[in-house]
């Protein structure tokens, strides 16, 4: 039973670091060559779900990583879920302004701001991509070390 819970909140992150993964690499180099138009087409129902999904997600994760807490008596694996949640307040003070710009109804995708806004946007995205793999690397090295002993 413990296993599959540990196999849970792996495959959990895995998804999470992989969608973060894969807007970072693949998405956001696509939306700088495209026009600005495409690129906001594309950005809008791209971010909607991704973040819905990330979001949801995270809590699952974290829940998992409660309750692997409480029957292995290992704290590390809740401590290390907390860690992912770091992308919360830097999501809402640092990326959110960039995002509510690209997200606007109103957006003016000739505009100076909306191109810095969308290269912008790939450099903040990397600080929760790059917190996401160490969260996922933390999990699996805690699996390894769990099954070990």
């Amino acid at each position: 039973m413990f296993e599959i819970l540990i196999l849970s909140i792996i495959l959990g992150m895995s998804i999470i670091f992989g969608v973060a993964l894969a807007a970072l690499v693949v998405v956001h180099p696509i939306l700088l060559t495209v026009s600005r138009q495409t690129a906001i087409e594309f950005f809008k129902p791209f971010f909607h779900r991704t973040h819905i999904l990330v979001l949801s997600l995270s809590l699952v994760v974290t829940i998992l990583a409660l309750v692997a807490s409480f029957v292995s008596s290992n704290w590390w694996w809740f401590g290390i879920a907390l860690i992912m949640h770091i992308n919360g307040p830097y999501t809402y003070l640092r990326m959110m302004p960039t995002n509510n710009r690209l997200m606007a109804d109103d957006i003016d995708v000739d505009s100076e701001q909306t191109r810095n806004d969308l290269n912008k946007w790939g450099r903040l995205h990397a600080v929760r991509t790059m917190i996401n793999g160490i969260v996922f690397i933390g999990f699996v090295v805690l699996a390894l070390y769990s099954s070990v002993r």
